[in-house]
């Protein structure tokens, strides 16, 4: 089990990030009125504010997680993607701030109007139109951030299982809700026992998703995956743009693109290497390789 204070850091970065998804879908509802805004604003603030706390824990408790093991870039890997997310929840924090004392995006707040000035007021519609774009880019940002962070926390616990890698290409989520774009990918497996692989289903799974977006962000638009076996008995899946001479595919999928970015793809490789995953990236990164 991962550590009492690692686990209620974590918690802690959950709870936060839920309230900034439920502010953005009370900025969304018409159901709501310019100063039903206003007056949730201050709340939103201080949350924002301890969320930020909460993300400065989770990184030190990742940070001291990885002590025993002497695995100091795994946890600059996830440490990179949570300081980001702060650095963005601190960006909200002030611009709600502003929001809330009344002022308009950009402006500080007049001196001595406070809080309530915002509120008696309310929020104007290009206002609420500005803050909701902030806050679900916001919001983008911590989903990313907790599940690229959560991915390198799960090494710590490596609980390997038989696994059927089509299987788990077939669980991943289709859904768009978290703003991500939805790309198809097509999938071939050669020989079945090709799929058949000894792996932890949360980094199988997670680097598999994280190799889509680096194909993803570098270019391919339908990436194509191709399973096989290795004479040494080895599986390898090889992400990368179709070429008109392979098969077709055995199985088209739809999937959210996660991220593709350098802390991405730094968490990818420390996943990798933790999980025994042989990773290769091509030239250009439109080709990337993993062998189990």
């Amino acid at each position: 089990m991962l550590g009492e204070r690692l686990a209620a850091a974590l918690g802690a970065a959950r709870d936060g990030a839920a309230g900034i998804e439920s502010f953005a879908h009370l900025l969304g509802s018409r159901r709501v009125g310019p100063r039903g805004v206003a007056l949730a604003l201050p709340e939103v603030c201080e949350g924002c504010a301890a969320l930020v706390s909460a993300l400065d824990s989770l990184s030190a408790a990742v940070r001291d997680g990885f002590v025993e093991t002497g695995d100091a870039p795994a946890a600059d890997a996830a440490c990179a993607v949570l300081g980001h997310a702060g650095v963005e929840v601190a960006r909200l924090t002030d611009e709600l701030s502003r929001a809330a004392a009344g002022a308009p995006p950009g402006r500080a707040p007049v001196r001595g109007r406070g809080e309530r000035g915002g509120a008696e007021r309310g929020i104007d519609a290009r206002q609420r139109l500005a803050l909701e774009a902030s806050v679900r880019r916001t919001a983008r940002e911590l989903s990313g951030a907790l599940r690229l962070s959560e991915l390198v926390m799960a090494t710590l616990e490596l609980r390997p299982t038989p696994l059927d890698l089509i299987d788990v290409l077939r669980n991943w989520s289709a859904t768009a809700a978290e703003g991500r774009p939805v790309v198809g990918i097509s999938v071939v497996s050669s020989d079945g026992r090709a799929n058949e692989v000894e792996g932890d289903v949360r980094a199988v799974s997670g680097l598999m998703e994280l190799a889509v977006g680096m194909v993803s962000a570098a270019g391919v638009a339908s990436p194509h995956l191709t399973v096989s076996r290795l004479p040494d008995g080895r599986s390898t899946v090889r992400i990368a743009e179709r070429s008109p001479r392979e098969a077709a595919p055995a199985v088209a999928l739809d999937v959210v693109v996660r991220d593709g970015g350098e802390r991405a793809v730094a968490v990818a490789r420390v996943v990798a290497r933790r999980a025994r995953v042989e990773l290769v990236e091509g030239t250009g990164g439109r080709v990337v390789t993993m062998t189990f």
